[in-house]
């Protein structure tokens, strides 16, 4: 954890990371609506082109600020502002917790620990996804799919889809939930582990 000039970010191995800041620092962006807690979600884009491309198809109906450091911040079709920058992420090998299981090949060998020692620093490795509640869901993954590129990996019956962005092999990044308006907002956000300790 480090501090930035909004609030506290909690980073990943990879770079990918969650900033939590007070609701009324001026540098966030206005809320849709009084209750709001989740004021701005942020894609990684490959490159300058992809982020021209995005910024080109939103100003087709909507506003999109370009920000002092080369970002943009649009607002999708649920309210929510989300943002687009190069992406951020790092690669890094690191090996995962070995545990052995009934049936399965040995994978920790005898008098091995199978975690990681109480004393080591537990750290998430990526940013695994972030869940919203959205009143019309299929608006919602419409606008994704259909001008973000965005495909659908899942779908929980009943409630909605995971949508995976272009270029990324995560099952997904994004999860839209079908809920009552007063409930829209963030219902959660994940991270990868590399075993039960870390």
């Amino acid at each position: 954890m480090h501090g930035t000039e909004i609030g506290d970010r909690f980073e990943a191995i990879d770079g990918t990371s969650v900033v939590i800041a007070h609701e009324r620092n001026p540098l966030l962006p206005t809320p849709p609506s009084p209750g709001y807690r989740l004021r701005k979600t942020v894609v990684g884009v490959t490159n300058m082109a992809t982020l021209d491309t995005i910024a080109a198809e939103l100003r087709r109906d909507r506003d999109v600020r370009y920000l002092d450091d080369g970002s943009i911040e649009p607002i999708d079709d649920a309210h929510f502002v989300i943002g687009f920058q190069i992406s951020v992420r790092r690669r890094f090998v690191v090996m995962g917790e070995f545990s052995n299981a009934p049936g399965t090949y040995i994978l920790r060998p005898i008098n091995s620990l199978g975690v990681l020692s109480p004393a080591s620093v537990i750290r998430p490795r990526t940013l695994s996804h972030v869940a919203h509640f959205v009143p019309d869901v299929s608006r919602a993954e419409a606008f994704y799919v259909n001008r973000l590129g965005f495909r659908c990996t899942d779908r929980f019956t009943g409630s909605g889809p995971f949508l995976q962005p272009a270029d990324s092999l995560d099952h997904h990044t994004h999860f839209l939930i079908a809920a009552p308006s007063d409930m829209q907002g963030l219902e959660h956000f994940a991270f990868h582990f590399g075993g039960p300790t870390g």
